[in-house]
């Protein structure tokens, strides 16, 4: 009798483990699965913003037609890349701020990014400011309107 009831435990032992694995194998085929897929269009487009001056800068890039797509500091003479996963097209507000010297706000014109099956965009764009405040900055926008999203 202690016989049977030994053999039923390691037979219910014995299914539940051949679950167990069976799940852990599934499990293993949809990570690597989705690994793979992933890659799959994973490029995502790039604008890296520049500041070439002495200034601290707060850009906002925004949908042309959505509101903003994200803010960005950069501190003079530094870097900063924004990643896009779709195509669509932006344009730049700009705050840039200098102790003694004021704030300038600027709105840049509108450009395109691809994102998608046919390749992706990689830009940079460069902001450059001289003394008199002017530059390669864009038309001259309010406070207000800066900090419109």
């Amino acid at each position: 009798m202690w016989y049977s009831y030994f053999k039923c435990q390691i037979f219910i032992k014995v299914k539940v483990m051949k679950k167990l694995l069976l799940a852990f194998l599934l499990m293993c085929i949809a990570i690597v699965a989705k690994a793979q897929f992933s890659d799959y269009g994973s490029h995502n487009a790039t604008l890296t913003i520049v500041n070439k001056s002495d200034y601290t800068m707060t850009v906002k890039v925004m949908k042309q037609y959505g509101g903003l797509y994200q803010t960005v500091y950069i501190s003079p003479g530094s870097y900063s890349t924004v990643s896009f996963s779709r195509s669509g097209n932006f344009y730049t507000k700009t705050k840039a701020e200098k102790k003694f010297s004021g704030t300038l706000y600027k709105k840049g014109g509108v450009f395109s990014i691809q994102c998608d099956d046919k390749g992706y965009t990689t830009a940079t764009l460069e902001f450059v400011i001289t003394s008199s405040g002017g530059g390669s900055m864009g038309q001259s926008i309010s406070k207000a309107e800066f900090e419109k999203n």
